[in-house]
């Protein structure tokens, strides 16, 4: 028996292109969920700072990642201080930066 290596538990059961969408969704729920635990914000609170409903927010708490789009979760890094670059250097190369805008609106 061969033992088979995947880039992520998405890779093992989706097509290609949507396993990595979802890895993607999936990290940026994490970084979510961590920034919301980090200033220790209740669920209601978080809502309001990310001006979705509570329930929104228990769907990222729990990684419930199939409930959002990558749109809507760049949406909320952006509502919480953090800016997205995407740089094209070339056919071969490309990638996304997730930085923060304001450390005071973060920390």
């Amino acid at each position: 028996m061969t033992i088979t290596f995947y880039d992520s538990p998405f890779h093992a059961i989706e097509e290609p292109e949507i396993a990595s969408k979802s890895v993607l969704k999936a990290d940026l729920t994490i970084m979510i969920r961590d920034i919301i635990e980090s200033k220790g914000w209740t669920q209601t609170e978080a809502a309001k700072n990310l001006a979705v409903s509570q329930p929104r927010v228990s769907d990222i708490v729990n990684g419930k990642i199939d409930k959002f789009t990558l749109d809507m979760l760049f949406s909320m890094l952006d509502k919480l201080g953090f800016r997205t670059e995407f740089s094209f250097r070339s056919l071969e190369e490309a990638s996304i930066k997730i930085q923060i805008k304001d450390f005071a609106k973060v920390a």
